[in-house]
């Protein structure tokens, strides 16, 4: 950056008028942009949905899963317990 001195006292006001400018050449050029984009931001959100949909899926499988490993756990838990008690009868009541 030049100091003020070399572009005289109005460093900053020259500063600001070529931020306009940029923002000028954004907003000509932003018109085709905001077209595309929307293009863009549709198949965005069909992919969104599709992404969701996906997970919900997921989550449906994985509540599915997780159930039956419950239900196999309480039963392993119960056999478990039956094989415990069984085997505790027959050490106090040997035949």
């Amino acid at each position: 950056m030049k100091m003020d001195s070399e572009k005289g006292n109005n460093g900053p006001v020259e500063d600001m008028d070529q931020e306009e400018m940029d923002a000028n050449e954004i907003d000509a050029s932003g018109e085709d942009e905001v077209e595309c984009d929307e293009e863009e931001i549709w198949k965005l959100n069909e992919e969104l949905d599709a992404l969701s949909s996906a997970l919900d899926t997921i989550e449906k499988r994985n509540d599915s899963i997780n159930e039956r490993l419950r239900k196999i756990l309480e039963e392993n838990r119960a056999i478990r317990e039956d094989a415990a008690n069984s085997t505790e009868e027959k050490t106090q009541n040997p035949s």
